[in-house]
């Protein structure tokens, strides 16, 4: 097994489509559907299910899709501490992060920073917000950059909000109400719940059943998935509907809809998490970077 599988096959878990992971990772078509065969041979398990031109992960995608980022994450972060410590390399901040937010806040940020100092590295880690916290909490990282938080995790870390972004329902495309141009929640009641799972996401599932709790339901939450990508595919496949932040819309959802939430209002926030000691010199220039580039979009 080789590194580059990993990433590839990383890109088209998140894409679910051939076509837009081959052109993330500028690979023909061809090159990256035998890479996959490739690493599925190699595991003995299929790894994507190919239904109607469309693939979808399997039950042994899902379970070593968490896996191989945290393998990918490990390795990089293991170079980088031992470049810093026995090499020349100088210190870096390392950042994590989710997708979502990747091009629209963190990308400027970094840009910013190194414009401001040369001798400023950044070393970025795409982490799912459990993996991140963990990260956190053993001095592997400096920031974590999550869309939601435990309340225990509250009190143990020190929470800047970078922005609020209202809540959207997702429907899929052919719902009964999916061409409506605005939904009060109440209206969902009875629906089954689609939901990011709360092992990787945490607090998730609290906020979730808050928010319907508030307009008089339970939400019956009938599958958790471990990713947004995977989570906009199960709404499509009419698995059920879901909450996610209007933010979220702009990765690829073909098959299901955003529909803005009017009552209630419920903003989610983008927040940067940190322990205290960690906020000075070049970690707080990042995170006021941060907070810049997510007023731009906010």
């Amino acid at each position: 097994m080789e590194f580059h599988q990993l990433r590839y096959f990383i890109a088209t878990a998140e894409e679910l489509s051939i076509t837009a992971a081959a052109k993330r990772l500028h690979l023909s078509q061809p090159a990256l559907s035998r890479q996959i065969l490739a690493l599925e041979e190699e595991l003995e398990v299929v790894l994507f299910q190919r239904i109607r031109k469309r693939i979808h992960l399997t039950e042994a995608g899902r379970f070593f899709l968490d896996r191989a980022r945290q393998i990918l994450c490990d390795t990089e972060m293991s170079v980088q501490q031992v470049r810093e410590r026995f090499g020349v390399a100088k210190r870096t901040i390392r950042l994590g992060f989710l997708t979502i937010f990747l091009d629209d806040i963190v990308a400027p940020a970094v840009r910013a920073l190194r414009k401001d100092s040369a001798m400023t590295g950044v070393a970025l880690f795409e982490l799912s917000p459990k993996a991140q916290l963990d990260r956190l909490r053993d001095g592997e990282l400096d920031l974590a950059l999550v869309g939601n938080i435990a309340d225990e995790d509250r009190s143990r870390y020190t929470v800047r909000s970078l922005m609020r972004n209202p809540m959207a329902i997702v429907l899929p495309d052919d719902h009964g109400l999916a061409g409506r141009k605005q939904l009060a929640l109440k209206e969902l009641a009875g629906e089954p719940f689609v939901s990011l799972s709360d092992s990787i996401f945490p607090g998730r599932r609290q906020f979730l059943r808050r928010i319907c709790q508030s307009q008089g339901f339970e939400p019956a939450i009938v599958e958790e998935c471990d990713s947004l990508p995977l989570l906009l595919a199960a709404v499509s496949s009419g698995a059920g509907v879901a909450l996610l932040p209007a933010h979220s819309g702009k990765l690829p959802h073909c098959g299901c809809v955003f529909v803005r939430m009017i009552t209630p209002v419920v903003h989610a926030e983008v927040m940067a998490v940190y322990r205290k000691e960690a906020a000075q010199g070049r970690v707080a220039s990042l995170l006021a970077h941060l907070e810049t580039a997510a007023r731009a979009i906010g």
